[in-house]
């Protein structure tokens, strides 16, 4: 949540390019939401952001590190890259389906600011947001998206954890110290690899949860008015061409980035400080 507060002003603007359909840059993005609504407009939706930390990434590092813990071998040996991915596995698929509703929510309201007036949701806060789409949409509101979030969740923790986990790994048999400039190191590194490998996925879930609108919940003879997933793909694929599927790439390496090695620097303090004291 720490690194969100730092990093939400550029999530804003890659959310922004990944669901624009031309071909926008960051810089004039940035200038035009500052136009619209003030240096504010680039915290629009920051409570959604921070409920998705609170729920996704806290779900992804608890389940990661107890699935290790559950396969840690007696004799001390490394886990193999199998017993590494069943654990990013298990964390993808829990901190997909647990941050969702926040994962909607966040795009929504970051993406709100890029439609035209009578087209914005205009939530007030995560809260009213998440009230206004069980009343307004019901309960399947909550699961859109799910499938390339899931993906995405999957890819994120495996590209992101076991690069980290492999680099500090090697950082400390060459002889380094555990200490920040390792974990700065191995998380920056880590930053480039998932930003590179999620980008695809995190496209298509942007589309797929920023114009979604299902019928007014009630009217289940109703449809939705936006393809599926698949379909999402293959019409970006169609009108855009591949390179569309890394919108946002450079944006999006410099929220993670630094969102990474604030993460991790604070993670392995929180965790040095606790089995300092209760262990």
């Amino acid at each position: 949540m720490a690194a969100a507060c730092f990093t939400h002003p550029i999530d804003l603007i890659k959310v922004h390019l990944q669901t624009s359909s031309g071909r926008a840059r960051a810089l004039s993005t940035m200038r035009q939401i500052v136009r619209e609504s003030g240096i504010l407009g680039l915290y629009s939706g920051l409570s959604a952001a921070l409920l998705r930390q609170g729920t996704y990434t806290m779900s992804r590092f608890a389940v990661y590190d107890v699935v290790k813990a559950a396969m840690r071998h007696p004799d001390g040996t490394p886990l193999t890259g199998g017993e590494m991915a069943i654990a990013t596995l298990c964390s993808g698929v829990v901190g997909g389906v647990v941050g969702n509703p926040a994962e909607v929510l966040n795009v929504r309201m970051q993406n709100d600011q890029a439609l035209p007036q009578h087209l914005r949701r205009n939530y007030r806060n995560a809260i009213h947001g998440l009230l206004a789409m069980l009343q307004t949409e019901g309960p399947r509101s909550l699961t859109i998206g799910l499938t390339p979030s899931l993906i995405r969740a999957t890819l994120a923790t495996a590209s992101q954890f076991v690069s980290y986990d492999l680099l500090k790994t090697r950082l400390l048999v060459a002889g380094y110290p555990d200490s920040i400039s390792v974990h700065f190191a191995a998380s920056f590194i880590a930053g480039l690899v998932a930003t590179t490998a999620c980008s695809p996925a995190d496209v298509i879930k942007s589309r797929v949860m920023a114009s979604l609108r299902l019928p007014p919940f009630g009217n289940l003879r109703a449809a939705a008015t936006v393809p599926g997933v698949w379909q999402t793909c293959a019409d970006i694929y169609r009108t855009e061409g591949l390179r569309a599927f890394f919108k946002g790439w450079v944006p999006s390496y410099v929220r993670l980035c630094p969102q990474l090695v604030i993460t991790f620097v604070i993670y392995e303090k929180l965790r040095k400080t606790y089995f300092a004291h209760y262990k």
